[in-house]
């Protein structure tokens, strides 16, 4: 195979705010699908952190990526004769509760917010399950469960990024993210005119054309 252009994109992490903007018109134009609610082509995580979905950084277990096999390389995830005794099941994908946490894909019941009747109390939108319909369903993790260190404390301890480190300079690091923390954009380089480039409020992410 022979490469003849090579096609990046780019995000000035000086300049992201962290709004999700582009998180946003990504899903709007690519996965607003029935069935694709749990895809996320496009996120920006808050490091430290584990992300969406969890552990996403961690080949080892989801068996992604290449290896060096002597001078060769080979597909992590396993031989030739492996894959093909998995072709109809993918033993190491994540699943529900690793996008979701214990419950399903949720939204919230928006419209008791839109339509709803004057009352003495303000109107509260609802966790609903897009699975079941069910609703007051339990919420412990999404797409942005993390958002500006808000779980850090607990998941950051987990950050695959910090499997080389003593436990004292995990600690460390730790406590530092009380005062420092960044935005991690994450994108998927499939579009040719990408909606979230458009969307993006502070210029912080660009495509050149020249790149493809």
């Amino acid at each position: 195979m022979e490469v003849k252009a090579q096609v990046s994109m780019s995000f000035n992490l000086e300049k992201c705010i962290g709004c999700n903007t582009c998180t946003v018109a990504c899903k709007n134009v690519w996965t607003n699908r029935e069935g694709a609610e749990y895809m996320w082509w496009n996120n920006v995580e808050t490091k430290p952190g584990i992300g969406y979905p969890k552990q996403w950084e961690n080949q080892d277990l989801w068996k992604g990526g290449w290896v060096k096999n002597g001078d060769k390389l080979k597909l992590r995830y396993g031989s030739k004769a492996y894959m093909l005794s998995n072709l109809f099941f993918n033993p190491h994908v994540p699943e529900m509760a690793d996008y979701y946490g214990d419950g399903d894909v949720y939204t919230f019941t928006y419209d008791d917010l839109h339509s709803s009747e004057q009352h003495e109390q303000q109107p509260v939108g609802r966790p609903k399950s897009m699975v079941t319909e069910n609703e007051d369903v339990p919420i412990n993790w999404g797409v942005n469960w993390e958002d500006n260190a808000g779980g850090a404390h607990i998941t950051g301890n987990y950050d695959i990024n910090f499997q080389e480190m003593s436990d004292e300079e995990r600690e460390a690091t730790l406590k530092f993210k009380d005062c420092f923390y960044f935005y991690l954009p994450r994108i998927c380089n499939h579009c040719i005119n990408p909606g979230c480039v458009g969307a993006c409020p502070s210029g912080a992410a660009y495509k050149r054309e020249e790149d493809g």
